[in-house]
Order: structure tokens, then C-alpha cells, then sequence
């Protein structure tokens, strides 16, 4: 059997062009599972030829469309034919595109003029087609770069790729997106849109490379989120990027926010966090301390408290078991102080019950007592940051980070954790961070990276 592959480009000027593509051949005598169909380096080299046919028709086309003067109608004649190698997702290809020259109703008075113009570089400027440089930043911020290069070279037709390469088109991809963000931040200012904004925010740490004198460095992920339901990732590396809070300014404005409107963050109580929110915006910034944490803390105190009182055979145990349970209900109903209160009532009886009392029952009570002292010193440093929790979670607003934790293994974790045994520099832990957030919101297309 033998199989003639060819493709027929008709132009916009009705003239028509057949290309041979491919010839494939098939033994139906002796065949096996492995000629039926096309294989990998059959279906690479059929892809490689298509696109080589299709770039330099298409190049021809633009060229002839650009080569009359949009002012005078006039038909420019070519100045030249340069080659011009382009990188594609199907390989590399070499087109030969012609210079135009310029119109001389554009330079009226100076008839010595004989600039030339290219087509082709208003098309695409850069070395490489979009969609390639979309699947290699992809590739990198999810794997190391040696394993996209691998996976590209082993499942395309693209040129060769190495490690390098694949970092520096990662480095340019970040670069675009926080110049597109910066444009977008701009094109937004002039929109009254003031809708309250909700900022979840952790933080990662990141090991640093030896030659930056410092043994990790901190990375902040987050999710900013609206009232009409976008939602937009970032992440950023304080000491990585140029500006960090015009950085997240920006993140705001692209997701909704104008300058004016109120913010919420939750964090887990890191103080950093919050005023990071706070520097960028300008304004005042409602924090709210992650309900997880409280209840772990709590958990820690019932868990004690009942181990104590399960040792302690005294009638009066029941009073002190009902504070206990009303605990978790008081703090998530936004009762602090009357929760603060019972604290200092349940470690009075810990202290007591351990002077009392010797052996296990003593090592319990000043377990109790140490743990309930915990929580309410922790308590009483975020007693600005509590609310009603049990209202917020009945009005359908978020008590907890949970989104941002989980971005915290999606955006920091997944790409440079302490499993992946690398070593990171701020500014390409920034760039990856950038191109991982962009990866989950999809906002990585390929139409966005033409400039890059």
C-alpha cells in the first residue's frame, strides 16, 4: 500500500499551489502492529513538512497584502529577500521573506529615502511562535528544565531543545505577563468599579542559592476574589521581584479592584502579610485571622483538658468539662473576651489541680495549664483580626485560607519544594512563580505572547 500525502493552499488572488508532502509506504504481506498507522517519527517529519508549506505560503500573502501603500494605493516594489528562521512548535523553519519598500508619499521632500520594511517582523517579532513559547513556560513552571526540554524533543517536531533554552524562554514569558499586567492596570484606572475584594494570602519558603548569602528566601501566593466571582492567582517573591508592591497593585487592579474599595485578607496570622495588602493599596485593610489555626489550638486545649479530667475522680469536674465544650462555640460566635475569660478560669484550675495532685495527673494539669496559655496569649495578639465567623460562614463568606494553601503546593511546592533538591535565585523563583499563576488561571494564551 502506499500512501501520497500532499496539501493544496489556494491564495487570496485565486492562484493555487499544490505541495508533495509526504510518501508512505505499507506492506500488507507481512505487516505487524507496528506499521499500522503513522508512527512518532513518521507523524514529526509529515508535521515538520506541512508547517515548512504553510509558513511560506503564509509569508508570501502577508508580504503581498502589506506591499500596497495604505495612503496612496500604490503597488511598493520589493526591496530585497532575506531568510528568516523561525521557531515552531513543528519545527524550524527557514522562510524567505521579502523587504517592502516604503512609500515615498511618506517622505515627501526627501526623494534620497529608500527605507525598507518586513511584513513578516510586524507578524511575529520575536524568534519563535507564541504557541511554542506558551508549551515551554508551561513545561518549566510545572517541571524541572531538563525535563521539559526532554519532553518537548521526545513529543514534537520543534528543534532540539536544551535546558537553557527553556529557562530563558520562561524568563521572557514572566517578563511579558508582568508588562501586560502593568498595561492592564492602566487601561483600568479610568473604571469606577469599587466592589469589595477578598485577598487570601500564605507564604513558602524557598532554599536559596549559596552565592545569595541567605538560606531560603519567601515566596507569597494568593487568590484574589470578588463579589462577582473572578478570581485571579499570583505569586511573587518579595525579594525577586523589581517592585513588589506595584506588583500586587497590579495583581488587584486586573482583578477588580479600584483604588477606594475595601479589602479583605486572610492570612495565617503573619503580620507581613496583611501589611503587605496594606502598602500596596494604600487604604485601610480589614484582616482576618484564618479560622484553622484557632480551631488547632483550640483542639489542642480540649484534648488536654479531657485527659486531665478523665484522671481526676472529683464531682466537680462537670463545670470545668462545660467550659471546655462552650470554648470552640464562644470564639467561632465572636464572644473573645467572655472566651478570654474562661481561659484564665480553666488555667487557674490546671495550676491548681497540678499543686494538688503528683505524678501523671500533675504532668497532665501542666500540660493543660500550658496549653490554654498558648491560646490565649495567641488570642489576645490577633484579637484585632477575630470576627463573628459563625455569621460570616452563614452570609457565604470564607472563614479560612485554604485556597491559598492549596496554591501554596500548586504555585511554590510543585515546581520548587524541598522534594525538587534545587537551590533558586529570588528573581527566577519570582519568574516561575509568575508563570504558574498565570498557568492555573489560563490566562497564558498564546495570543499574549507574541511580543515576548
Amino acid at each position: 500500500m502506499k500512501v501520497q500525502i500532499r496539501i493544496e493552499t489556494e491564495f487570496g488572488w485565486c492562484e493555487r499551489r499544490v505541495h508533495e508532502i509526504s510518501i508512505l509506504e505499507r506492506s500488507l504481506t507481512e505487516a505487524s502492529a507496528e506499521d499500522l498507522g503513522l508512527s512518532l517519527a513518521e507523524g514529526k517529519v509529515i508535521l515538520r513538512e506541512i508547517q515548512r508549506a504553510v509558513l511560506q505560503d503564509q509569508v508570501e500573502e502577508i508580504s503581498e497584502i502589506e506591499r500596497v501603500c495604505p495612503t496612496c494605493q500604490t503597488y511598493l516594489p520589493i526591496h530585497d529577500r532575506r531568510s528568516r528562521r523561525i521557531d515552531t512548535l513543528f519545527g524550524r523553519v527557514t522562510v524567505h521573506a521579502p523587504r517592502v519598500r516604503i512609500c515615498m508619499c511618506r517622505f515627501l521632500g526627501f526623494p534620497e529615502c529608500t527605507a525598507a520594511f518586513s511584513p513578516l517582523t510586524r507578524v511575529i517579532p520575536g524568534q519563535a511562535t507564541p504557541e511554542l513559547y506558551k508549551l515551554q513556560a508551561d513545561l518549566a513552571a510545572r517541571h524541572s528544565f531538563r525535563e521539559a526540554a526532554r519532553l518537548l524533543n521526545a513529543l514534537t517536531p520543534c528543534a532540539r531543545q536544551n535546558h537553557t533554552t527553556i529557562r530563558n524562554r520562561l524568563a521572557s514569558v514572566a517578563d511579558g505577563l508582568e508588562t501586560q499586567c502593568a498595561e492592564i492596570q492602566k487601561a483600568l484606572e479610568v473604571q469606577p468599579d469599587r466592589s469589595e475584594m477578598t485577598v487570601f494570602l500564605d507564604s513558602a519558603y524557598v532554599r536559596s542559592r549559596p552565592e545569595y548569602q541567605r538560606r531560603n528566601f519567601e515566596v507569597v501566593v494568593g487568590s484574589i476574589e470578588s463579589k462577582t466571582g473572578s478570581k485571579r492567582r499570583f505569586g511573587l517573591s518579595l525579594a525577586g521581584a523589581d517592585h513588589p508592591l506595584e506588583c500586587l497593585k497590579s495583581n488587584l487592579k486586573a482583578a477588580g479592584w479600584r483604588p477606594g474599595a475595601a479589602v479583605t485578607v486572610l492570612s495565617d496570622g503573619d503580620p507581613a502579610l496583611p501589611r503587605l495588602v496594606r502598602n500596596a493599596t494604600n487604604g485601610n485593610v480589614k484582616h482576618i485571622l484564618d479560622w484553622w489555626h484557632i480551631s488547632a489550638r483550640i483542639r489542642h486545649v480540649e484534648t488536654t483538658f479531657y485527659t486531665l479530667l478523665s484522671r481526676i475522680e472529683n464531682s466537680g469536674t462537670s463545670d470545668v468539662e462545660a467550659l471546655v465544650e462552650r470554648l470552640r462555640w464562644r470564639i467561632w460566635h465572636g464572644q473573645t473576651q467572655r472566651a478570654l475569660e474562661e481561659l484564665g478560669i480553666l488555667f487557674r484550675y490546671a495550676m491548681q489541680a497540678r499543686e494538688c495532685t503528683a505524678g501523671e495527673i500533675s504532668e497532665a494539669a501542666l500540660s493543660a495549664a500550658a496549653r490554654t496559655m498558648d491560646l490565649q496569649t495567641y488570642l489576645l495578639h490577633k484579637l484585632s483580626a477575630l470576627v463573628d465567623y459563625g455569621r460570616r460562614r452563614r452570609q457565604g463568606k470564607a472563614v479560612s485560607t485554604s485556597r491559598a494553601e492549596g496554591l501554596v503546593n500548586e504555585i511554590a511546592n510543585v515546581r520548587m519544594g524541598k522534594k525538587q533538591r534545587m537551590r533558586w535565585s529570588p528573581r527566577g523563583a519570582h519568574r516561575v512563580a509568575t508563570v504558574r499563576a498565570a498557568v492555573l488561571d489560563g490566562r497564558l494564551s498564546a495570543r499574549h505572547l507574541n511580543a515576548a
